[in-house]
């Protein structure tokens, strides 16, 4: 079968007998060998066998556990490839969901490989990532992240893991911190570790976990919310300041703000910023992260968007980023009908996306830039300026 197309997922797609077929891991270009291994009504899903005619988009992954592995899917596609992908992607996502043609901004990532600052592995008889198959890979490290992580890594799994669920590591500018589901002795792990914690408590720490961008300094704590490429955040934010176009009369609106992120890198821009997020832990950390780096024009709020955007989206600035399933119904509607001017819609999910921008129809969308917060993966971060009508 000749793959003659791509879905926003990152497969490939070709035909048999006129059926479409979604096959991972190939590209168009590719002649291959497949088998089918599940069949519905209107598509089946293959598997390569052999590919007998590589694309000439194709290259080698450079991870070994490539093949079997459910993370990294277009790491087979140059660089330069994935971008293209991305781009495309977000096209026709917005024109066959939307009608719209758009020419998206592209803004690379600053590292292909060892970009990711968080990772969580499962225990499954291994401790490990999750197959694209089934089960749990045994690996020795992960290119995603860096020497730091992979050390930490290999030495948890010379503990007793039969009573572990999961592992996350997070890397900080200072040191990593170490989160547990299950029980597991950890003493061996302190002198790599600057906190620790298991099952939600905290077990050990050194000192507070720390991220620096641009002179602004970030705590960073076990269960907050923090973009995942250290090296690409400012790029992302440095965005958001050029389509706000923030004047010193502006108030600004942060929802779904974790630990403040975003509010503070804007700061200096704006008259003011009120930031809101249901985590407590991220709410603390942004409280304490505008008192650390003495700005003092911004102010946060604990709790559920839904419930308290009613009173406190007064203002000239929207600011958006939501977890990967978008915005609620409720606030999408309190949105819609407010007299905010502009929202900046930060989203990790074009499909969650098109479907709020649909909602917001008292808006329009006037411009948009696709960021790669993700390399060798399919998923993309974008950001989508939309002023009112």
């Amino acid at each position: 079968m000749e793959i003659i197309d791509i879905d926003h997922k990152g497969n490939g797609i070709g035909k048999v007998d006129n059926k479409v077929v979604f096959v991972p891991k190939s590209i168009p270009g590719d002649e291959c060998e497949i088998t089918i291994n599940k069949s519905y009504k209107n598509y089946d899903i293959g598997q390569i066998v052999k590919i007998i005619k590589k694309s000439p988009d194709r290259v080698e992954a450079l991870c070994p556990y490539y093949d079997i592995c459910g993370g990294c899917n277009i790491s087979n596609l140059e660089y330069s490839e994935q971008l293209k992908f991305k781009e495309n992607k977000v096209k026709n996502i917005f024109k066959k969901y939307l009608g719209m043609d758009i020419n998206p901004r592209m803004v690379d990532s600053e590292r292909e490989y060892q970009y990711r600052n968080k990772i969580t592995y499962h225990y499954d008889n291994n401790l490990g990532l999750i197959s694209e198959f089934d089960g749990i890979i045994n690996i020795d490290k992960c290119l995603l992240v860096s020497d730091k992580i992979n050390n930490l890594y290999k030495k948890i799994k010379e503990n007793d893991l039969s009573k572990v669920k999961l592992v996350t590591i997070k890397e900080c500018d200072n040191g990593l911190i170490l989160s547990v589901i299950g029980e597991m002795n950890v003493d061996n792990l302190r002198e790599l570790c600057i906190e620790i914690n298991i099952n939600d408590k905290l077990v050990y720490k050194k000192e507070d976990g720390f991220i620096t961008l641009k002179n602004i300094k970030y705590r960073v704590s076990d269960k907050a919310f923090f973009q995942v490429n250290t090296s690409n955040i400012c790029k992302l934010y440095d965005e958001i300041i050029r389509y706000g176009g923030f004047s010193k009369s502006d108030k600004v609106i942060d929802l779904y703000c974790g630990v403040g992120s975003i509010s503070l890198y804007i700061a200096k821009y704006v008259k003011g910023v009120l930031g809101i997020e249901i985590v407590e832990d991220a709410i603390l950390d942004a409280k304490e992260n505008a008192k650390m780096n003495n700005i003092n024009n911004v102010s946060f709020l604990c709790g559920d968007v839904s419930k308290l955007i009613d009173g406190n989206i007064d203002g000239d600035i929207l600011i958006v980023d939501p977890p990967r399933i978008g915005i609620d119904e409720y606030s999408l509607n309190v949105i819609n009908n407010s007299k905010i001017n502009k929202i900046i819609y930060v989203s990790c999910d074009p499909m969650t996306l098109v479907r709020d921008i649909k909602k917001l129809d008292n808006y329009k969308l006037c411009d948009i830039s696709v960021i790669d917060m993700f390399p060798q993966t399919h998923h993309c971060e974008s950001i989508t300026i939309l002023e009112r009508k």
